[in-house]
Formats: C-alpha cells, structure tokens, sequence
C-alpha cells in the first residue's frame, strides 16, 4: 500500500496522494500529461477494460541527446533490465509489474496496448486513492490528484515516464469509454 495505514476504515479517511510526488512529467503517445485535481476518478461501479503491457517498444531514453555518454547509459540500462514480461503463462498478478529508472534525466517509455475501445478521461494517480474520499477543496464533491492525458485514446499507445526518485509503487490508470469507468492496475518497480 502507498497508503500508511492499519486497515480498510483509515484509507477512506486518508488523504490522497499526490502524482507528483514521484512523477516529474508524463506523456500518453503525443498527449501531454497535466495535473488536476480530478472529480470524476472515484466511481460507484466498475468496468473491466482489455489494457496490457506490449512489451515492444519498452526502453529508457537519454532525454539530453547531445550526451553521447547518457544516450550509451540509457541503451546499456534498457539492455540490462527486462522492463516488462508480457509472456502469456505469466501469472496474472506479475503481469502488472513494470522496471523503470529514477532520475529527471530518463524517459521510461512503456507500450500499453488499450484495446479497440476508444476512452477518455484517462487519469494516472495512485492505486491507494481510489480508496479514499479525495480532497474536499471548495464543494461537496471530493477531488483527486491525478495527471490527466485529454482527448480520446484508443490501441497501442506509449506511455513516457520521468520518474523522482526510487520505490515500489501501485499506480493506476482510470478510464472511461461509453460512460463506464476501468481501471489498469500497475506495479512500479522504479530502480536508481
């Protein structure tokens, strides 16, 4: 849990985490990720969606380019570390797992392959929050902290991460399509 608590009647009391804490920046393909605080990521019911890891296209990326040294260190790391396993006898409770690197100088990129169902409102937070009540901030409504990809997504898409700092996180991604919410449910692994 990233929530520090002793059972399930402290986490609707908790205060949600934020995104930023550990998320420096984060683009869904072409679309930018923004911070908000979201009214819409908690739901009453939920859907199930198809959202997996390719494993294709799955590396670190120098995002200083003109470094020949930190473009090597990134190909070598990406080399040295299997960042998903999207294999089919996989269990389904490591099929969620994901490597990444820490540090503002590195774009994790992570092919997500969403399926052939278009979805909007597609929001990143912690997977803990969905168990809180959120942010009451001017309204009755509570409000969550999430980073928020705009427009319609659909099919295989890369999700690029610039990570803080080192941890074990659950992450989720919350999305709608036709009205009804999922959620993809993500281990990172995020090494120094």
């Amino acid at each position: 849990m990233n929530i520090s608590t002793t059972g399930w009647q402290d986490i609707s009391l908790a205060t949600p985490l934020d995104p930023r804490s550990i998320v420096a920046n984060a683009i869904l393909s072409a679309t930018s990720g923004a911070f908000t605080r979201s009214t819409n990521f908690l739901q009453a019911t939920w859907g199930t969606n198809p959202f997996v890891y390719t494993g294709n296209n799955t590396k670190v990326v120098s995002l200083d380019t003109t470094d020949a040294l930190s473009v090597q260190d990134a190909a070598q790391w990406t080399f040295a570390h299997q960042m998903v396993n999207s294999s089919a006898t996989l269990g389904p409770a490591l099929q969620k797992v994901v490597f990444l690197r820490a540090g503002n100088k590195w774009d994790n990129q992570v092919e997500i392959n969403l399926g052939v169902s278009n979805y909007t409102n597609v929001q990143l937070s912690f997977r803990d929050n969905l168990g809180t009540s959120g942010a009451f901030l001017n309204g009755s409504t509570g409000a969550m902290p999430v980073v928020s990809f705009s427009g319609t997504q659909t099919g295989v898409l890369v999700l690029h991460l610039t990570l803080l700092q080192p941890g074990n996180y659950s992450m989720v991604i919350v999305a709608s399509t036709g009205g009804t919410f999922s959620t993809f449910e993500m281990e990172w692994v995020v090494l120094a």
